[in-house]
């Protein structure tokens, strides 16, 4: 699955969280801007650990 956080825009908290090998979360430049964007830091933290891959910044195109 693929998955977007931006400022606007993202998945539930819960299937950031679950993500895993295989997954792949793009943290688009203005995702920072999110009032709850600390909680999304630490879903993806859960994803990457699970095999998730992350592309943040400049990697999202």
């Amino acid at each position: 699955m693929i998955y977007e956080i931006s400022a606007a825009d993202a998945a539930p908290l819960g299937d950031i969280r679950e993500a895993c090998a295989g997954d792949t979360i793009f943290l688009m430049p203005d995702w920072r801007e999110r009032e709850d964007w600390t909680r999304y830091l630490d879903a993806v933290a859960h994803a990457m650990a699970r095999g998730a891959v992350i592309h943040q910044g400049a990697d999202c195109g």
